[in-house]
Formats: C-alpha cells, structure tokens, sequence
C-alpha cells in the first residue's frame, strides 16, 4: 500500500473546499471594493482604457515591490530578516511512502532492508527532533488512515487520535542526498504491528512568492508599453491634436 498523508481536497488542490470558496470570494469582494472602486474613479478622469491601463501598472508596480520583500527580505525588518515573508507553501517535513506488513512494493530498495541493514542508522541524541518529527508524522498518518476507514472526523466524537497509536524502532538511512526513515507502530487498543516507511520532503515554502513576484513582474511589462503608448497619444491631443469624439463619462 503506497499512500501519503494529504488532507481534504477541492478541485485538485490540498485545501477543504469550505475554506477554498471563503477564501475565492473573499479575494474577489476585496478586488471589487478597493480596486474595482479606484478604477471607477480612473475611468471617470482619463475613460476607461487608458484609466484601466494607470491601475494595472500600478497595481503590478506594487505588487512586485511588496512580493520582492517577501521573497528576498531586504532588511525590511532588520538586519536579521528572514526570507519567504509571503505565503507559504508546504513545509519540510517528514511524508509517508508506504505502510504495512510484508510489502513487495517499495519505492527505495533500502526499504527492503530495514532494519538490520548497514545502511540504517540507529538514531543518536543528537537526532531527537526528528525522531519526534518521524514519529508525529507516522501518527499523524496512522490516525487519519483509520479514522477514513471508521467513516470518523478527526474531531468527532470516538476519532482516532495520534496518541492512540505507539512508534517505535525508527530508524534513518540516506540515498544520495535523499533522507529516508523507517519504524514500526501499532495500535495501543491492540492490533498487528506494521512498518512505516518514509522520505523527507524539503518542500516549497518560497513557491508562492515567487510565482506573486513573476506573475506580477510579468503583468508590470505587458501593460507598462500600452500605458506609453496611450500617454503619447494624450500628450499629443492636449498639445494640439484632435480629440475624439465626448460621449460623456467612460
């Protein structure tokens, strides 16, 4: 059995899709009331293309200033500022590959040779956090494996929690620069002892960031011509070219 630990999803995406439609219109009342507002009052002064064209560079402007300093710091908070200010995306962490007895099928053939080979280390004290990390994360997964299987919430009444289930034997092993871990649990209730094995995920907490600071510094470029472009015209009907016709306000 391969599996890996995911929550609830909505359309594709690790997020519950009570919180995706908040969250979606959330975002858009924001865009209405506060941009929608100030387009309105461009639109009214310069018409609606060129008005269109003053927010979309400034709003891009602004949002490539504001994703920089997530990405990158830039001191804004001291000397000591940290990077990734802006919205994270998943956290390093320990994921789960596989869990059962007597598995064939392993995607990492040190799996096979848990936990008399060479290769697998007992943990010294100077890896306690991540055997407190290995074992949280095979609870974690354990808990909600049967609490998906008991039909149960992991808040309901009579749910699984992590601590019902006890880890033990963890052990480490490298694969080039991947870190693998491997243990045994079981269910303090009583219930067959089985082996967990899994990979440590560096994750992608900057990936957010980095897609605001491209998407909004892609977005400043491409309106940023039309923007001169449309000045240029203006500047040439206030100094004495011909306007188009007034059908009153845009």
């Amino acid at each position: 059995m391969i599996a890996e630990l995911t929550n609830p999803t909505c359309l594709g995406f690790h997020v519950d899709c009570g919180t995706m439609i908040k969250g979606v219109l959330g975002v858009a009342m924001g865009f209405t009331l506060f941009i929608g507002s100030v387009l309105l009052l461009l639109s009214a002064v310069f018409g609606r293309r060129m008005g269109y064209l003053v927010l979309a560079v400034c709003f891009f402007g602004w949002m490539m200033l504001y994703s920089a300093l997530w990405t990158f710091g830039f001191w804004s908070q001291g000397p000591t500022t940290p990077v990734d200010l802006g919205p994270r995306g998943a956290e390093p962490g320990w994921v789960v590959e596989a869990a059962g007895q007597n598995l064939t099928s392993l995607p990492y053939a040190q799996y096979r040779d848990y936990p008399t080979g060479s290769e697998w280390l007992t943990p010294s004290p100077g890896l306690s956090a991540s055997v407190q990390s290995v074992t949280g994360a095979v609870q974690a997964y354990l808990a909600e494996q049967a609490n998906t299987t008991a039909g149960k919430t992991q808040f309901e009444p009579g749910a699984f929690q992590t601590t019902d289930f006890t880890v033990q034997n963890i052990r480490f092993a490298a694969v080039g620069k991947v870190s693998l871990a491997a243990a045994q649990a079981y269910y303090n209730g009583g219930g067959p002892q089985i082996t967990v094995y899994l990979r440590h995920d560096s994750g992608s907490v900057p990936r957010y960031s980095w897609m605001f600071l491209i998407g909004s510094t892609l977005g400043f470029l491409i309106h940023l011509p039309f923007l001169d472009r449309a000045e240029r015209k203006r500047k040439e009907i206030l100094t004495g070219g011909t306007a188009p016709p007034w059908y009153g306000p845009a």
